[in-house]
């Protein structure tokens, strides 16, 4: 099976769900599965993270993985920034990543971490603090910020995932026309949002669709776990990310919800991501 990554790349609702539909943590019935960057012309964290845990979870069924690297060299150049042909590299899929140099490493704030632990997550926001400001990136009082939204999304993961390839993350600083810009995010190949809150009973009955489930995991004191005092985390991000200029995308399973300033929250049906994504920016 080939996957062709669009030449835009933002996120994973953007793949053919034909393509795609089949999950790779109930196993695959092709041996052989190709991501096929070729033609990819730009990339956003989030898709990336897309191909680490589909990749990730591929290699996990005992598959052989490919994936077939950007013409495009500054496309290139950003994956192997980040961490992803390593990754991927070291965990066994085929990368012919000859010529493809690093690009601004300043300008990442934490490369692709793999974390398993609630001090695991500490660590790496500890650290990419320490690393903003050394590097002197953005605003000084939004540092601590970036780091808080990182450790929140971060923990939320080591706690509510069971994911078999354990978490991922990392923090990038980039300009882009509308300025420059903080971006956060957090991925899995665990159980989804929607499975884990039907682990409270008190929920079941009210969380039938994965983009269901991601808009009610967004509400104050909800949680999988039923105790009174979790499931504020992920409502204080949602929050803020709706302060100007902010924005907040969280995938998981086929449900897809992005908020922003403009936006209340934009519930829709998407193509599969195995697990769940979050990520958020916020102005620099």
């Amino acid at each position: 099976m080939t996957i062709q990554i669009p030449r835009h790349f933002e996120h994973a609702g953007q793949l053919p769900g034909g393509v795609v539909r089949f999950d790779p943590r109930d196993g695959l019935a092709d041996t052989r599965i190709v991501i096929d960057y070729r033609y990819c012309d730009f990339v956003r964290p989030p898709g990336a993270l897309w191909s680490l845990v589909y990749g990730l979870l591929v290699l996990s069924t005992g598959a052989e993985l490919i994936l077939l690297v950007p013409e495009n060299i500054g496309v290139a150049g950003y994956l192997q920034t980040i961490g992803l042909f390593r990754i991927l590299k070291n965990a066994g899929t085929e990368i012919d990543d000859r010529g493809v140099a690093p690009t601004d490493l300043r300008r990442i704030g934490i490369d692709l971490r793999r974390f398993e632990t609630e001090q695991d997550v500490d660590d790496i926001a500890n650290e990419a603090l320490e690393h903003l400001s050394a590097q002197d990136l953005g605003a000084p009082n939004l540092r601590p910020i970036v780091a808080e939204t990182f450790a929140e999304l971060g923990s939320n993961a080591v706690q509510h995932s069971n994911s078999t390839i354990h978490s991922y993350g990392m923090i990038q600083y980039y300009e882009w026309e509308s300025g420059a810009r903080f971006a956060c995010i957090v991925a899995d190949g665990g159980i989804g949002i929607r499975r884990s809150l039907e682990r409270n009973p008190s929920l079941q009955g009210r969380v039938y669709y994965d983009w269901d489930a991601i808009e009610l995991a967004m509400q104050e004191r909800v949680s999988g776990t039923g105790i009174p005092t979790r499931g504020i985390g992920l409502y204080a991000i949602a929050e803020d990310m709706r302060k100007p200029g902010h924005q907040f995308l969280i995938h998981s399973g086929i449900g897809l919800v992005r908020q922003s300033e403009e936006l209340e929250a934009d519930a829709r049906r998407t193509t599969l991501f195995p697990g769940t994504l979050a990520y958020a920016t916020i102005p620099a």
